[in-house]
């Protein structure tokens, strides 16, 4: 694999829009309600397989510290590039969160809006969203927990740089690390999942620009 390096030239790209229903605002948050030692945290961090539930307090609280930027500014090319606590290639943030939930009627995928802090149910049909769920069951119980999904627009970080195949997947595990340790803050446990489930993904979006970038599942420890 090439090392990466900026391009001399910006690429054009259209980012691609995810068709959505309805929209659910997150709970807010509240900066005061858990006082952690770091460390504490850090340490205890390990991952486990079997988890139960995950409440939407504390997904909100998770996403709302491990994912939404806290800046937003434009970089050289006009560019609008975020900061949050994941570090990201020029602060291109290509991975896009799937939040996958339990409800009664069955699991359903959901976008997570990290500017409004909310969540875009997936208009994608039923029979697709089940069996991308049942391919991801096969590697990991889902249960009752809930699955976190890496959508890569990879334009995002290919306009800019070339041979950018490695700081996506960079990308991608601080993501995930940022994760882990927030839900442990919260909580919770979590477990990342060793599976791309590139097919039943890839039916459901029809879109070269994106690509599976895995998961991870939160929730009580069973």
């Amino acid at each position: 694999m090439s090392g990466p390096s900026i391009r001399e030239k910006h690429l054009e790209y259209e980012p691609f829009v995810y068709p959505s229903l309805e929209k659910i605002t997150l709970p807010v948050v509240s900066f005061s309600k858990r006082q952690k030692d770091f460390l504490d945290v850090f340490r205890g961090r390990r991952s486990e397989k079997k988890l139960g539930i995950c409440s939407l307090e504390e997904l909100s609280e998770i996403l709302f510290h491990a994912v939404k930027p806290y800046t937003i500014s434009r970089d050289d090319y006009d560019m609008i590039v975020y900061r949050s606590a994941s570090p990201s290639a020029g602060g291109r943030h290509p991975i896009d969160i799937l939040i996958g939930l339990p409800e009664k009627e069955g699991r359903r995928l959901y976008l997570y809006e990290p500017l409004s802090h909310s969540l875009l149910r997936l208009d994608i049909p039923v029979e697709l969203q089940q069996e991308f769920f049942d391919d991801v069951n096969q590697t990991l119980l889902l249960g009752d927990s809930v699955l976190i999904w890496f959508s890569i627009q990879y334009m995002r970080t290919a306009s800019k740089y070339t041979d950018y195949e490695s700081l996506v997947w960079r990308d991608a595990g601080a993501q995930l690390c940022c994760l882990q340790q927030v839900a442990k803050h919260v909580g919770l446990d979590s477990c990342p999942i060793g599976y791309l489930a590139e097919e039943t993904f890839n039916r459901m979006f029809y879109c070269d620009t994106l690509i599976s970038g895995g998961g991870m599942i939160i929730g009580m420890k069973i």
